[in-house]
C-alpha cells in the first residue's frame, strides 16, 4: 500500500510541476538613434623624405569615427600647394616633381578603423637634376560628406 501511495504522490507532484501556463504574447521594441552624422579622421604628420629616396610611405588617413548614414560617404581629397613639386627654399624655380600614390580615399558607413596608406614616388631623374638645399610642399586634406557613388 505504501508503494502504491508513493507512486501516486510522485505522479501528482510531476503533474503539478509541468502544468502549462497560458499567456498572451508580449512584444517590446528596443532601438537607438544617432541625432546626426559624425566622423573623425586622422591625417599624416610632417615628414622628411631622405635624399634620393624613390618611394616612401608618408602616413595614413584613418577613420577614427565613422557614424554616417547609409548611402553616404566621406570623400577625402588631397591638394598640393606646389602642384606636387618639392620647391627649393632658396630658388623656387628649382623643383623636384613627385607623385602621390593612393590618393583616392573614400570612407563608408561602418569603416571605423579603416586606413589608406599614402606614399610618395620620385623618379631617379628628378634626383639627378635636383639642386641642393631644402625642398618642400604642403598637402591639404579636405573631407566631404556626400552621397555614395
Amino acid at each position: 500500500m505504501k508503494k502504491f501511495f508513493s507512486v501516486g504522490l510522485a505522479i501528482v507532484m510531476l503533474t503539478l510541476c509541468i502544468t502549462p501556463v497560458f499567456a498572451n504574447p508580449q512584444s517590446i521594441e528596443i532601438s537607438t538613434k544617432a541625432d546626426r552624422a559624425e566622423y573623425e579622421l586622422t591625417y599624416p604628420a610632417d615628414i622628411e623624405i631622405p635624399w634620393q629616396t624613390t618611394a616612401i610611405g608618408i602616413g595614413e588617413v584613418t577613420a577614427t569615427k565613422m557614424l554616417i548614414e547609409p548611402g553616404k560617404m566621406v570623400k577625402v581629397t588631397v591638394a598640393s600647394q606646389n602642384n606636387f613639386n618639392l620647391v627649393n627654399e632658396a630658388d623656387s624655380t628649382k623643383t623636384i616633381e613627385y607623385s602621390l600614390q593612393n590618393e583616392d580615399i573614400s570612407f563608408f558607413p561602418g569603416d571605423y578603423g579603416e586606413s589608406f596608406t599614402l606614399s610618395v614616388e620620385i623618379e631617379d631623374d628628378e634626383w639627378l637634376h635636383a639642386a641642393s638645399g631644402k625642398h618642400s610642399d604642403i598637402l591639404t586634406f579636405t573631407a566631404e560628406y556626400t552621397d555614395a557613388t
